[in-house]
C-alpha cells in the first residue's frame, strides 16, 4: 500500500459523521461530511490522502502546528451490509426503504417488487449495489415483516436480524419424529437407579426445559450425598446427526422476550430430555458426599435414571427458605399465565408429610450450598452477581408487567451445586487427558485496571494494586456499599474481558478457578453437549478422545460467536419491549415521573437507568434550562451549571419523565421532571 492511501474499516455515528478505524493506529481517521464516497457502515475501505486544505501559518492559533492531513474514500475493499432491516416509506411515489440502524446511510431505493409493502412496514432488505453517480443506494426487497412498532413485527425483526429461527429444516425434524417419547427398560441397562431417591428440579416459573435436577439422600449416619443430575441429551443426539448438524450450527437457545429460539426442537428439550415432574428421565450426574457440618468429602460421575418427585420455582423454593408456614407455601402456586413448561401438581395438591419432606430437603441442600459459597467466596471468587428484571408479556407478544429477579438463596442454592459440578468434570477430564471445551474468563488487561483505580478515585474509593485479587475483592466490597455502587459496577464490568470457549483449561478469572467448564446445560448449550460425550467416553473407559483438537478448538471459537449473536439477540428484544412498554406513557397528562441514576456524562448530556426496569435513556443537554449554562465539568464526572451548586452529577438520582422516542434507534429520550 502506498504512502497516499490508507485501508481499514469504516463506521459511522447516528448523525451521518464517520470514522476509519486503520489496523495499527491507535486514533481512528476522522472524514469530513462528504468524503465518505459510496461507503456504508462497516465496510472495508480505500482511503485517499490528499494534501492539506490550508497552507502553514505562522500567526494565530495554528501556529508552530502541522496542517492536517485530508481524507475520503476512494475505493470500497469489501461491503459489509448485506441484509438489513428497515422502514418502507415513499417519496414524490417512489418506493424507499429508509434502513432501522440509523448508521447505515440512506434511504435505498427498490429494485424490482415491494412485495406489497405499505407506509411504516418493517422489511428485510438486502444490498444490491451502490456506483456513482447513483446518489443513494439499491435493495432488493426480501420479506415484508409487517406494521412498524407492533410487538410481533419487532419480533420477526429480532429473528432477521440475528439470523435466528424457531423452525428446524426437515431432516431435522424427521430425525425428531423417532425420537422416543419415554424411557424403556433398555435404555436404562447398566445405569445407577435413583428413581426412588427424592429429587427436584427448581427453576423460572416461565421456564420451558428442565435440564438439572437435585437428589438428597443420607447413606451413612452423618453422611449425605447430593446429587446433580443432568439430562442426558447425548443419547438421544448421536455425533454428525442431522440433530446435530444443526445443534452445532445454532450452538445454543436464545431466550427472547416471550419466546425461546430452542438449540434442540421442543420435542427433545421440553419432552423426553426435559426432567419433567413424574416422569422417568436419563441423566449424566455429580454425585457428591458431605458430612453433617457441609464439607465435602469425595464425589463420583456416573450415568443414571431418575424420576422427579417436585418441580419448584425459584419463587416457591425462597419460601421454603424462609420459614414460612406450610399454609402459605400450598398458597403460593404461580397464576397460570405465569407458568409452563408442564408445571407439575400445584403445591396445594401436596399432603403436609410431602411438603415437610420438600422443606427438610431443601433446608439441607441450603446448608451444604452455602458452605460451598462460603468457601468460594473466601478463596478469591469474584461477587459480579446483581438483580435482573423479567419483562412478562401477553399472548399477543405485549408487554404486561416488569418485574425485578433478586439473586436471592434460591437461585444460589441451585447455583452452587451447578458450579462444583462443572468444576468437578473439568478437573476429571483435564487428569484423565480426555480433550473437552472449557469455559474460560481471561485476566483483564492492566491498562483496564489502571484506568478502573483512576475512576473509582473520583468518587472517594482508594484501592490498591488491581493486579491483586484481594484488592479487586476488596474494590467489589466497597463498591457494593457505596451510594454510587450501580454507577461503579458498570463501569467495573467493562473493565472485564469476556468469557468464552477454548479447548484448554486457561482458567475463569472471575470464579477463580483453574479447571472450569460447562456441563449443567445440554439442552441450550452444544459446548455442555460436546462435555458429556466425552464424559460418556470416560464412563466407558475410552482412554482416547473421539474429536481432534484442532476442530475442538474452531468449534470452541464458533460457539463463542454464537453466544454472543444471543446475548445481543436478547438485549434487542428487551429494548424492543421496554420501547412498547414506555410508548404508553407518551401524551398522558399529567406525565409518569420515575426515579432514574445518572450512569454517564458527556457534552451532549447524560444517560440514565430507571432502576426498577433498568431501562437506559439519555437526558440531552438542550432539555435543560438554557439559562442555567450547564458545561461538563474537568473530571468528566458532572455538568456544572454558572452557580456551582447547580450541579448534575454521576450517582444523582433525579426524576425524569419520558421525552421522545426513537424508534429506528431504539432509544429512549428523557428530560427532567
Amino acid at each position: 500500500m502506498g504512502k497516499d492511501k490508507v485501508r481499514g474499516t469504516i463506521k459511522f455515528r447516528r448523525d451521518g459523521r464517520a470514522k476509519v478505524y486503520v489496523e495499527g493506529l491507535n486514533e481512528p481517521i476522522s472524514l469530513a461530511r462528504g468524503a465518505n464516497g459510496t461507503a456504508l457502515h462497516g465496510d472495508q475501505v480505500e482511503l485517499l490522502v490528499l494534501p492539506p486544505k490550508r497552507k502553514n501559518k505562522t500567526k494565530g492559533k495554528h501556529r508552530g502546528k502541522p496542517a492536517k492531513l485530508r481524507y475520503q474514500v476512494g475505493k470500497i475493499v469489501k461491503r459489509e451490509t448485506q441484509d438489513f432491516l428497515g422502514h418502507f416509506t415513499t417519496d414524490l411515489g417512489r418506493p424507499l426503504v429508509e434502513p432501522e440502524n440509523s448508521r447505515i446511510r440512506g434511504p435505498f431505493k427498490i429494485l424490482g417488487d415491494a412485495r406489497n409493502a405499505e407506509t411504516g412496514d418493517k422489511v428485510v432488505a438486502q444490498f444490491v449495489r451502490w456506483d456513482p453517480p447513483a446518489r443513494i443506494p439499491t435493495c432488493r426487497v426480501l420479506r415484508v415483516l409487517g406494521p412498524g412498532g407492533e410487538a410481533k413485527t419487532d419480533h420477526l425483526g429480532v429473528l432477521a436480524k440475528f439470523g435466528l429461527s424457531s423452525s428446524f429444516p426437515a431432516k431435522v425434524k424427521k430425525e425428531t419424529e423417532s425420537c422416543p417419547q419415554e424411557v424403556s427398560d433398555n435404555d436404562i441397562k447398566e445405569r445407577e437407579d435413583f428413581r426412588k431417591v427424592f429429587t427436584l428440579t427448581i427453576d423460572p416459573m416461565d421456564a420451558r426445559d428442565f435440564d438439572d435436577a437435585l437428589s438428597l439422600r443420607e447413606i451413612e449416619e452423618g453422611i449425605w450425598e447430593v446429587g446433580v443430575h443432568i439430562a442426558d441429551v447425548a443419547y438421544y443426539v448421536t455425533p454428525q446427526s442431522a440433530l446435530d448438524k444443526e445443534a452445532e450450527k445454532r450452538g445454543n437457545s436464545t431466550y427472547l422476550v416471550g419466546e425461546v429460539v430452542p438449540m434442540l426442537p421442543r420435542k427433545l428439550s421440553n419432552g423426553i430430555c426435559s426432567l419433567v415432574e413424574q416422569e422417568d428421565r436419563l441423566v449424566k450426574s455429580v454425585l457428591f458426599r458431605f458430612d453433617e457440618n457441609g464439607n465435602l468429602l469425595g464425589s463420583k460421575i456416573a450415568e443414571c435414571v431418575i424420576c422427579s418427585d417436585k418441580r419448584l420455582t425459584y419463587e416457591q423454593a425462597i419460601l421454603f427458605l424462609q420459614g414460612n408456614s406450610i399454609q402459605k407455601i400450598k398458597d403460593s402456586a404461580p397464576t397460570p399465565n405465569q407458568s409452563s413448561g408442564n408445571p407439575g401438581k400445584n403445591l396445594s395438591e401436596l399432603s403436609d408429610e410431602k411438603l415437610s419432606q420438600i422443606n427438610q430437603s431443601i433446608q439441607r441442600l441450603w446448608s451444604f450450598a452455602s458452605k460451598l459459597r462460603g468457601n468460594r467466596m473466601k478463596s478469591g471468587a469474584l461477587n459480579l452477581e446483581s438483580s435482573e428484571i423479567k419483562i412478562l408479556v401477553d399472548k399477543r407478544g405485549e408487554p404486561t408487567e416488569i418485574i425485578e429477579c433478586e439473586n436471592d438463596e434460591s437461585h444460589q442454592l441451585v447455583e452452587e451445586f451447578m458450579l462444583l459440578a462443572n468444576e468437578t468434570v473439568a478437573k476429571t477430564l483435564r487428569k484423565n487427558k480426555l480433550y473437552g471445551i472449557y469455559r474460560v474468563h481471561p485476566e483483564p488487561d492492566p491498562e483496564s485496571l489502571e484506568e478502573l483505580r483512576d475512576f473509582v478515585a473520583l468518587f472517594g474509593l482508594t484501592c490498591g494494586e488491581l493486579s491483586s485479587r484481594k484488592e479487586v475483592n476488596k474494590l467489589l466490597k466497597a463498591i457494593n456499599g457505596h451510594p454510587l455502587s450501580q454507577v461503579i459496577r458498570i463501569r467495573f464490568l467493562r473493565s472485564m474481558k469476556q468469557a468464552c470457549y477454548r479447548a484448554k483449561p486457561e482458567g475463569h478469572y472471575g470464579l477463580h478457578k483453574r479447571d472450569y467448564l460447562h456441563f449443567t446445560s445440554p439442552i441450550r448449550r452444544y459446548a455442555d453437549l460436546v462435555v458429556h460425550r466425552n464424559v460418556g467416553q470416560w464412563i466407558r473407559g475410552e482412554k482416547r478422545s473421539r474429536i481432534d483438537f484442532s476442530k475442538l478448538d474452531q468449534l470452541g471459537k464458533h460457539l463463542s460467536r454464537t453466544e454472543r449473536n444471543s446475548v445481543e439477540a436478547e438485549r434487542e428484544s428487551v429494548r424492543d419491549k421496554l420501547l412498547i412498554f414506555y410508548q404508553r406513557e407518551l401524551g398522558k397528562h399529567p406525565p409518569t415521573i420515575h426515579s432514574a441514576i445518572i450512569t454517564e456524562i458527556n457534552r451532549k448530556g447524560f444517560f440514565i437507568e430507571l432502576p426498577k426496569t433498568m431501562a437506559r435513556g439519555f437526558v440531552p443537554i438542550r432539555t435543560l434550562p438554557r439559562e442555567l449554562g450547564y458545561r461538563v465539568s474537568s473530571n468528566g464526572t458532572a455538568l456544572v451549571g454558572r452557580n456551582p451548586k447547580q450541579r448534575l452529577k454521576l450517582g444523582q438520582e433525579v426524576k425524569v419523565v419520558i421525552d421522545k422516542i426513537f424508534v429506528p434507534d431504539k432509544q429512549l429520550d428523557f428530560r427532567l421532571a
